[in-house]
């Protein structure tokens, strides 16, 4: 049986029924047309051409991302810095503060220490860290080996018994 529908504009109410068929006008049914839905179909030579112009899209959203995202960097070291050499600057004067002579001798003053009337100088002596050997030491019997001379003079460089280690 063929596929069969209403012709269009006939209202499905005006249609034939077992009471007064002959009031009803009839309209003789129509053969149904197959339309194709869904839009033209992309022909394969157009896809490389939607491919590189999405690649090219993609691109540029991925950079405009990139360089947002670098301007929000320099702008934070930016202002990171400007604090920075404010607190430099901060500190910088408060050493100088510190440094001050007059802050130094009125804090020794107000801890009980009082200038010296005048000035006075130490004299150190100097003082032998490591003892000379004694001359017999040096001149061993066996003068012929140069290690057993250093070995003496350091054994009795730091007061050793001669005796092992």
């Amino acid at each position: 049986m063929p596929n069969l529908r209403f012709a269009p504009g006939v209202d499905r109410a005006s249609t034939p029924t077992a009471a007064g068929v002959d009031d009803v006008p009839f309209e003789p049914l129509v053969r149904r047309l197959r339309i194709r839905r869904g839009g033209p179909r992309t022909p394969l030579p157009l896809l490389p051409v939607i491919a590189v112009a999405a690649g090219i899209g993609i691109a540029y959203v991925n950079q405009t991302a990139h360089v947002t995202t670098a301007t929000y960097q320099a702008t934070h070291l930016a202002s990171q810095q400007q604090q920075l050499v404010a607190l430099d600057s901060q500190l910088s004067a408060e050493l100088s503060r510190l440094e001050s002579s007059e802050r130094i001798i009125t804090s020794a003053q107000g801890m009980g220490m009082r200038p010296a009337p005048k000035w006075t100088f130490v004299v150190a002596a100097p003082h032998d860290v490591i003892t000379s050997p004694p001359a017999e030491q040096l001149t061993g019997s066996d003068t012929s080996s140069t290690l057993q001379q250093l070995v003496g003079a350091l054994d009795g460089a730091f007061d050793g018994s001669g005796t092992g280690r």
